[in-house]
């Protein structure tokens, strides 16, 4: 039986956000390599017989991030020459901040069968679940996913952050929060407003999720008198905030109720109606929607 190793993105742990592709990998795996994940409730869709092995880091455990990554090369090599269905489960996708380059280059390198399958990035889950968008028509062109490493001179890369931030974009932090005061202080210090928002959001997709507003000014105090659980992400932006209510924007009467306010008719544009497939009809008034 030929192997296959499937380096898959576990997204934020829920597993209503998994590929349709990763729960079918998942349920016939004979192997499951699986990093730290918030939750086991993914791990439950492996087979009884499956073997569940935690090969993760957490935040300061200690370990040798090289030794660990050539004990988990070594074991997808030894399960790959049984001839296995091998899992290597990552939080979020592969590609982000998941070192899934190095893992497919050693599969590369070794004549190993394999494959790459998307996850839902945290900064991608978190905008979502909590209703913060990290693009927005006239507002955020573009976001920076960034990590909050530290070297002697200071944060990688913080003058990219900075000017990112400066365009009025949004910047999406990974594995920063215990490095977040100091990395506060560095925006603060290269002038990027004290009105500038942060947002740190905990738990993405979980019954435990949490979320902690607040500004450059304040978001350092707001950490002192509580810390949210990991993992987390950080998105910090000028427009970077909640999206409220649009409901009063609708300008509905107030006797009106909100099926007949929805009811006008549609005017569909005819280059809609030309391209129009076999079958299909447009549905022209939204009360038959209701």
């Amino acid at each position: 039986m030929k192997h296959l190793v499937s380096i898959t993105g576990a997204g934020p742990g829920n597993p209503d956000l998994l590929t349709v592709k990763a729960y079918k990998r998942l349920s016939t795996a004979d192997v499951v390599l699986y990093d730290a994940l918030p939750g086991d409730e993914i791990l439950d869709i492996a087979l009884p017989r499956a073997k569940l092995i935690y090969v993760g880091k957490i935040a300061c455990d200690g370990q040798n991030q090289t030794d660990r990554q050539n004990a988990i090369n070594r074991l997808m090599h030894q399960f790959a020459g049984m001839g296995k269905k091998i899992v290597r489960l990552k939080g979020g996708d592969p590609m982000i901040f998941g070192r899934g380059a190095e893992e497919i280059q050693f599969c590369l390198d070794n004549g190993l069968n394999y494959e790459v399958i998307p996850g839902i990035s945290a900064a991608m889950a978190a905008s979502a679940e909590f209703d913060i968008p990290l693009t927005e028509r006239h507002k955020s062109p573009m976001v920076l996913l960034y990590t909050a490493t530290r070297t002697n001179t200071g944060f990688n890369n913080l003058k990219c952050a900075v000017e990112v931030l400066k365009s009025g974009a949004a910047l999406s932090v990974y594995m920063g929060l215990n490095k977040l005061p100091e990395f506060i202080e560095a925006l603060s210090e290269e002038g990027i407003p004290a009105s500038t928002a942060v947002n740190i959001l905990s738990k993405v997709s979980h019954k435990e999720k949490e979320m902690l507003s607040g500004n450059l000014a304040n978001i350092g105090q707001l950490l002192k008198q509580h810390k949210p659980a990991t993992p987390a992400v950080i998105i910090i932006g000028k427009y970077a905030q909640v999206l409220k209510s649009r409901e009063s924007s609708l300008n509905v009467p107030e006797h009106a109720s909100k099926h007949e306010a929805y009811s006008s008719e549609i005017s569909i544009p005819a280059s809609l109606k030309s391209s129009q497939k076999p079958g299909y009809d447009f549905v022209t008034t939204m009360g038959l929607l209701t």
